[in-house]
């Protein structure tokens, strides 16, 4: 549901006055002719109820304006529009800059929501956990019993766990992901073990699985000493060493047919790659006492289940080995994540509640990203180009961009082409991919400017709470949410765009965006030539009266070139009724770029 604010009407007005006095206050704040080529200035309500003044000067001056709504609610909107007035006495007369092309924000009912069977199935998965899984017991509110009681039912008859050797057949239940509700619709049956190696026992479903000669034994090993290799090691040192509820030190990952059932017969392009289910560390039956939530379909183990191979079509689409094999890299980076944290929260008695979906999809992302950095060989803030993550193609890297980075930069986009409508901390991120996006890029943001070049450590203190949230984010940053919106979204403008004095803060230090997204978005947004795909308005023209949305967490860009000589301005953000607006959250963010 999105929350809004009292109805306002935000009206961004420039005046051009004649002479040198601007209507506003000339000071150190809102006087923005005194900045330095590359300062960034962040203005409060307080700080601009005259405007923002910029005095007559004899040389042409470059700004960037960004309307920022850091309100701590989720999906707080605020609507204004956007008016430039100039009047007789001065012009802006410099054309507005090729990053001004073509960048105008549509309504806000143009919404990407999630493209894919994947996305749309996690969505539920997670949602259900929220709604359903309870992590505080009712008779204790501090949870300070549910520790050992759950760890007493991980193994019911206090012997070792005994590791399965290739050819055993364990008992399964699979929660049926089409289900509103995962604990008590199921499907159960018998997996055959096909590879065991130090972390994971790879399983194939029995009943509705694909056959055991359509792998190879090096196509199983192969799948499971990536994982040892790469996929554990690099998820445990970014967000914790994962939980062990069943005793065996191993996680499950299952090629079933009831993960390809989720997919629509005859689908070309998105699929469901596989999922986790919190439910599975639950207990199965009720522990009483108050000690929390059990799932009947319990499998008490951490395990995956994952999209099977198919060549015949048999669960409605063809399937090689080899395409489940690359499909399925990145969604595994992806849920390990959400197993650790959804682990570690289950058996840490000072956590109440699982963390907030656009946190934890944001650390998902950020995992596929970092497996990917590892399985390439890049160092954790390697500031990556484009060349660097597709160096060739058809090759290897181009398997491995596929798998871990290319999906991060595609929801990118879909937020850069969008900023005012979508928030990294916004509940739309069950539902939109440019959500998920934006919720990456911030964290990104995040461990390369404030982890102390530590980006794991960052990353491990999100996962372990117990806050959720922006609490968590602020917790673990030491910054504000302000701060951190700030700083972001500067970034996203000024990021290896080479503005001269622009302190390293509002830069990113693993990527250059600058370089990456032009290709991306030539793709994903179908440009004729590929370009920077951040939304940017000019304003200034004479004839603006731009109609926008913005959402907290999140700004609206807009840049403002003034020429020599061209009189003395005044910019003043009004509500609808002409007087000085002034909402929770409320702050400009100018940088002078030349």
């Amino acid at each position: 549901m999105i929350k809004k604010l009292a109805p306002v009407g935000l009206i961004l007005a420039i005046a051009c006055q004649g002479g040198g006095d601007g209507v506003g206050p000339v000071g150190v704040s809102s006087d923005i002719s005194t900045m330095a080529v590359g300062e960034v200035r962040v203005l409060s309500a307080s700080d601009i109820q005259t405007g923002i003044d910029l005095s007559s000067t004899s040389s042409a001056r470059d700004y960037v304006i960004i309307v920022g709504n850091t309100n701590t609610q989720h999906d707080v909107v605020a609507n204004y529009v956007v008016r430039a007035d100039v009047t007789t006495g001065g012009s802006f007369g410099i054309s507005a800059p090729s990053d001004l092309s073509a960048q105008v924000s549509t309504p806000s009912g143009q919404i990407p929501l999630a493209r894919t069977s994947q996305q749309a199935v996690d969505n539920k998965v997670r949602s259900f956990e929220r709604k359903n899984l309870v992590l505080r017991s009712a008779s204790d509110p501090f949870g300070s019993s549910r520790f050992s009681a759950r760890r007493s039912i991980q193994t019911p008859s206090g012997a070792a766990f005994t590791i399965p050797v290739p050819g055993d057949r364990i008992n399964v239940k699979v929660p049926d992901g089409n289900s509103t509700d995962l604990c008590n619709n199921y499907f159960t049956t018998q997996a055959v073990v096909a590879s065991v190696s130090s972390k994971a026992i790879l399983v194939v479903d029995t009943l509705d699985g694909p056959p055991l000669g359509l792998f190879t034994q090096q196509d199983m090993d192969s799948f499971t000493t990536e994982f040892d290799n790469i996929t554990y090691p690099t998820d445990a040192s970014y967000y914790n060493t994962p939980t062990d509820i069943d005793g065996n030190g191993h996680v499950i990952i299952m090629f079933t047919g009831q993960i390809n059932k989720l997919t629509p017969p005859n689908t070309n392009g998105g699929f469901v790659g596989g999922f986790f289910f919190a439910g599975d560390m639950f207990p199965p039956v009720d522990q009483g006492g108050g000690k929390g939530s059990f799932c009947p379909q319990s499998n008490q183990a951490e395990i995956f289940y994952l999209l099977s191979p198919d060549p015949t079509g048999r669960f409605g689409n063809v399937r090689t080995t080899a395409s489940v094999r690359q499909a399925t890299r990145g969604t595994v980076a992806h849920e390990f994540q959400h197993m650790i944290n959804a682990g570690n929260r289950y058996q840490n008695p000072a956590v109440s509640h699982f963390e907030s979906t656009w946190l934890d999809e944001g650390l998902a992302h950020f995992a596929e990203d970092a497996v990917g950095r590892v399985q390439r060989g890049f160092t954790d803030l390697q500031t990556l180009t484009y060349a660097d993550l597709l160096p060739c193609s058809p090759c290897s890297e181009a398997n491995d961009f596929n798998a871990f980075f290319f999906q991060n930069l595609a929801r990118l986009t879909d937020w850069m082409d969008k900023p005012d409508k979508f928030s990294p901390m916004s509940d739309l991120a069950d539902t939109s991919l440019a959500t998920r996006g934006a919720a990456w890029a911030i964290l990104r943001y995040a461990a390369d400017n404030y982890s102390n070049g530590n980006p794991r450590a960052f990353t491990k203190k999100l996962a372990a709470g117990p806050d959720t949230g922006v609490k968590n984010f602020s917790a673990a940053t030491g910054a504000s949410i302000d701060t951190l919106v700030a700083g972001w979204l500067v970034s996203m403008y000024a990021d290896h765009l080479g503005v001269s004095g622009l302190d390293a803060k509002y830069q990113y230090r693993s990527y250059n965006f600058r370089n990456v997204m032009p290709p991306v978005a030539k793709s994903v947004l179908g440009q004729t030539t590929a370009t920077y795909p951040l939304a940017v308005r000019g304003i200034g023209s004479g004839s603006d009266n731009i109609s926008a949305t913005n959402r907290s967490g999140t700004g609206t860009f807009y840049r403002l070139s003034v020429a020599a000589n061209s009189g003395a301005k005044n910019v003043k953000v009004l509500d609808s009724s002409g007087n000085v607006a002034s909402f929770s959250g409320e702050h400009v963010y100018v940088l002078r770029v030349q």
